[in-house]
């Protein structure tokens, strides 16, 4: 829970700065245009920074919600990577699907797209309720519905103004890290330092 809650902390922080100094935006997102001529460090930044308070509370609420059980059973140091990681590879996927343009690209959705992931990975059948579905969907049928989602929000082109491929990237990065873990684990190589109980799905 403490990574969690210092991740939390940052975003708060860089938020508020964004309200008092509007022109840090520009810097802190990831514009692909400046971000690969030079301004590499927005591959990273881009993560903490949001675009308005609701964009910063729901990712925040939901980074609060699964990250701190994430955070639990990854341990520490593979929950960072877990988050960073796939924060930069949704970046990364974002552009290859979309190309290089002056569009800037802000949030934590990615990376906790990601975290949702492992979630859904180590606990398949718990329910969830999304807003404003009223009906308890287990997790890895949530994740499934949020892939479906953007890929046709991505390729369809509405709710235009959201990165439907860094969902999608944050979602595959995620998984892909995750696979890899669970391989090591299996092989008995990776066991280090936690223990996995995986459900069957």
């Amino acid at each position: 829970m403490r990574v969690t809650i210092y991740i939390m902390a940052a975003c708060f922080v860089i938020f508020l700065l964004q309200v008092l100094l509007q022109p840090l935006t520009v810097m802190l997102a990831l514009t692909p245009t400046l971000a690969l001529n030079g301004m590499y460090w927005q591959f990273v930044t881009y993560m903490f920074a949001h675009a308005d308070i609701h964009h910063f509370g729901f990712n925040m609420l939901a980074l609060f919600i699964f990250g701190t059980v994430v955070e639990r059973f990854l341990g520490i140091r593979k929950y960072l990577t877990l988050y960073l990681l796939s924060g930069i590879g949704s970046a990364v996927f974002h552009l290859l699907l979309t190309g290089v343009s002056d569009i800037p690209m802000l949030g934590a959705s990615g990376a906790v797209f990601a975290v949702l992931t492992a979630y859904a990975f180590k606990y398949p059948k718990n329910k969830l309720i999304i807003f404003p579905i009223p009906v308890p969907i287990s997790a890895i049928y949530v994740v499934i519905g949020f892939i479906a989602f953007s890929v046709f929000a991505g390729f369809v082109g509405v709710f235009s103004g959201i990165a439907h491929f860094g969902h999608l990237g944050g979602i595959a990065f995620g998984a892909l890290i995750m696979l890899y873990w669970r391989r090591k684990e299996k092989s008995g190589t990776g066991s280090e330092g936690f223990e996995w109980v995986w459900e069957s799905w």
